[in-house]
């Protein structure tokens, strides 16, 4: 049990360490859902996270756009690590690992 503060409203809010993430699947009607039901259940929006998915936008998304933003590096205990996505059911998702620059040509 993490415990829970109140806001000014007088909304539960989780420890600052403490975030639901939702990235897939949000348009803006399921956005305005879930904002509705957390405020009936008495729990703050800032307990949220929510991705930019394509719904957001023009129903594009990564998957149709082959492009995404993944962690790929970390620093743990003081000690960095590379992260990588490399799921088995679709080897086109794999993403870079470790510490990535972007360079300029010309």
């Amino acid at each position: 049990k993490f415990g829970t503060s109140k806001t000014s409203t007088g909304h539960k809010l989780l420890p600052p360490c403490i975030r639901v993430i939702q990235g897939d699947g949000i348009d803006i009607k399921s956005l305005e859902m879930i904002l509705n039901a957390m405020k009936a259940a008495g729990w703050a929006a800032d307990n949220l996270a929510f991705g930019s998915g394509g719904a957001l936008l023009q129903k594009l998304h990564r998957d149709t756009q082959k492009c995404a933003f993944k962690c790929s590096y970390a620093v743990v205990n003081g000690q960095g690590v590379d992260v990588v996505k490399d799921p088995i059911t679709d080897p086109g998702k794999k993403s870079k690992k470790g510490r990535l620059t972007l360079e300029c040509e010309g």
